[in-house]
């Protein structure tokens, strides 16, 4: 299982919540369910993401650690 790091990276970056709802034709509520790992973006969503963040692909999930 993988877990959503977008929340993290967004509010690392320099870009507001409203530009990247912009740049994406995406809603408040759709970003914030991606943020909070309720939905996830499609490939071509994250993939437009991840250019507008400066970031890699890799970057966005982590690999949910088994204790």
């Amino acid at each position: 299982m993988v877990n959503s790091k977008i929340g993290e990276i967004i509010k690392q970056s320099p870009y507001k919540r409203e530009y990247i709802e912009k740049h994406l034709g995406i809603s408040r509520n759709t970003l914030s369910n991606w943020c909070t790992g309720r939905t996830y973006p499609s490939v071509p969503q994250i993939m437009k993401l991840t250019e507008i963040l400066n970031v890699k692909f890799e970057d966005m999930y982590e690999e949910e650690k088994n204790e």
